[in-house]
């Protein structure tokens, strides 16, 4: 797994939320089931997406969850860096320090470009493109089924 489990997790619900309609407000037991992740590590995760601006929650009877801003304008890496920090993409892949061009570690060059195009990648990867995945997934498994598609 390339994520840590907690950015898996906060993918996946701001993902599922990416799926519903405007205005829809979802709640953890929702994201919860849906997505199978623990309701108690969901709220910790949801906690932190609301800090870093992604999401916006109401509190009360009908509250829940919706996403903060428009699903492609959220990005990846926006994610990553609401759950984990900027560090992930400073520490050095093999010693317990930042990673920098003095501190040159036996992978550093490889890193270095590695590092850059995942940057890049997450960067411009949003979640509309991965709503509109699951939405065309879960359209093929209604068809397998024998169920028509929604339109």
């Amino acid at each position: 797994m390339l994520f840590s489990r907690p950015t898996s997790y906060a993918i996946r619900a701001l993902t599922y939320l990416a799926t519903q309609p405007p205005g829809k407000l979802s709640g953890t037991r929702e994201i919860s089931k849906t997505e199978g992740i623990p309701g108690s590590f969901l709220g910790k995760v949801l906690l932190q997406l609301r800090r870093g601006r992604p999401l916006c929650s109401f509190k009360g009877i009908g509250g829940g969850y919706e996403l903060a801003l428009p699903p492609d304008r959220i990005n990846l890496l926006m994610i990553v860096h609401c759950v984990e920090g900027e560090m992930p993409f400073r520490q050095c892949v093999l010693e317990d320090q930042e990673c920098t061009a003095h501190g040159e570690c036996a992978l550093h060059q490889s890193w270095a470009g590695l590092r850059d195009q995942l940057t890049h990648f997450l960067g411009h990867m949003t979640l509309a493109e991965l709503a509109q995945v699951r939405q065309i997934k879960a359209g093929v498994r209604r068809l397998d089924a024998g169920v028509e598609p929604l339109t």
